[in-house]
């Protein structure tokens, strides 16, 4: 028979100690899942799974052991402990392998819809179809490549020896989009959205098909442009995947222990432009990145990362956090399939005080990147990729598309060249990113 998640957590705690485990924990989801995919501009498969699952973490004498399991019967969860507390009887001791002891959490309001339970496959392909028609209606020359509409619905829990004991019911539906334009021989810079809510009455897919497709025809007709060191205008998607990568790692604690982070040694250092403010909050009502406890059962809190420029804290887990000999801030991410680890839960870059139009009316010359194809090295901060759905903005004004044009340069040095950050934001799904302008960027047009 199949246990409620908390259950199979206690039973996963309670096995592994009879089985000699100093400590134990289980971390435990299940839930239901309704995906419908969007192939080449039309409905594709449509599948709907029940998922269930837990990972058994457990110390042996500071000695770490780990194993999951996707079945949450009484058999299936004991092997699990016992292949933990076998792993942990092989593996080296580590002095700060512990696990966290309770603290009071509170319920994050707005993470579970009632209306979740009853949102059908039916109610799913609606919701792809729209995506998909609302970016074909805008243009006819709108291409959607791929794409998909996914509600999931479900439960978590997380139990250990040392009486951590919550467990939470949530659900989240997402989407997103991805296409290009072709008219005749001309085909546009390939571009992207996605977005999500947890609330069924706030599921709203047209304003990310409306922007794809808006972005992918006004990229039609690009020229050439020359190369230059300059200025250049990140929208919110590309501060999201340029800027915010090597904040998200540098920031990380286990990063920085192991001397990989720009950041390390900086703390209430200036790292960044006076108008950059950063922070983290995984206690909002109802956002996607929000829970009521972390991977490890401890609360969230508000986090500043960085205050007009200056670096004010990093990351932590129990784990990292015992190594510095300070507490967790309520970090730990992850799910079923492995140990804890570190990430943020809703990062939020602080809005300017400038309009978007001033940002681009101000600029003497200069590229809107609406998409970055490129990875920045979050180690070096380093970065150089295509820029897509580019424009070339001369004496204030947006000229034409660009193509075939390269940016490159190192993020750590860029957010001291911060020149404007707009009043405008945009949500995309746990980030909430201003547009950003940015100087001494090189810009090479291939």
């Amino acid at each position: 028979m199949m246990l409620d998640v908390l259950d199979a957590c206690k039973y996963a705690v309670k096995k592994a100690v009879e089985l000699g485990a100093t400590e134990a924990e289980g971390f435990a989801a299940g839930g239901k899942e309704i995906n419908v995919s969007i192939e080449r501009n039309e409905i594709k498969i449509g599948k709907s799974q029940e998922l269930s699952g837990i990972g058994v973490r457990v110390i042996l004498d500071r000695s770490l052991g780990f194993a999951s399991v996707n079945d949450l019967t009484k058999a299936e969860i004991a092997k699990a402990a016992e292949k933990a507390v076998g792993l942990a009887k092989r593996a080296p001791p580590l002095k700060f392998n512990e696990l966290p002891g309770a603290k009071s959490v509170s319920k994050v309001e707005g993470l579970y819809d009632p209306r979740s339970k009853d949102f059908t496959m039916d109610d799913a392909l609606e919701n792809a179809t729209k995506l998909l028609k609302t970016a074909k209606d805008y243009d006819p020359r709108v291409t959607v490549d791929s794409g998909y509409f996914s509600a999931d619905v479900g439960r978590s829990a997380v139990v250990n020896s040392s009486g951590v004991e919550a467990s939470e019911e949530a659900c989240a539906f997402t989407h997103v989009i991805l296409g290009m334009a072709v008219e005749g021989d001309d085909v546009s810079s390939f571009d992207y959205r996605f977005n999500g809510t947890r609330r069924v009455d706030e599921i709203e897919v047209e304003t990310s098909a409306r922007a794809l497709a808006e972005t992918v025809v006004n990229s039609l007709g690009a020229k050439k442009t020359e190369s230059f060191k300059g200025t250049v205008i990140l929208n919110p998607n590309t501060v999201v995947d340029l800027l915010a990568p090597v904040i998200v790692f540098s920031t990380n604690s286990n990063a920085v222990q192991k001397g990989m982070s720009g950041f390390a040694g900086r703390i209430d250092e200036k790292v960044a432009s006076e108008e950059l403010t950063v922070r983290d909050d995984g206690l909002i009502p109802g956002r996607l990145g929000s829970s009521s406890f972390d991977r490890e059962g401890l609360p969230h809190r508000p986090l500043p990362i960085i205050e007009k420029g200056v670096l004010k804290n990093f990351l932590y887990n129990t784990l990292t956090a015992r190594k510095e000999e300070r507490e967790s801030t309520g970090h730990a991410s992850g799910g079923i399939s492995g140990p804890p680890r570190i990430a943020p839960t809703n990062l939020m870059i602080e809005p300017g005080d400038a309009e978007i139009d001033s940002l681009i009316g101000e600029t003497t010359k200069g590229v809107i990147i609406s998409r970055f194809s490129g990875v920045p090295d979050p180690i070096s901060g380093d970065f150089s990729g295509a820029v897509k759905g580019g424009y070339l903005v001369e004496n204030g004004e947006k000229v034409n598309p660009i193509r075939e044009t390269l940016a490159a340069g190192n993020v750590f040095e860029l957010l001291n060249e911060i020149s404007g950050i707009s009043k405008e934001t945009e949500r995309i799904m746990s980030f909430i990113a201003p547009w950003v302008r940015l100087e001494n960027v090189s810009v090479t047009s291939v």
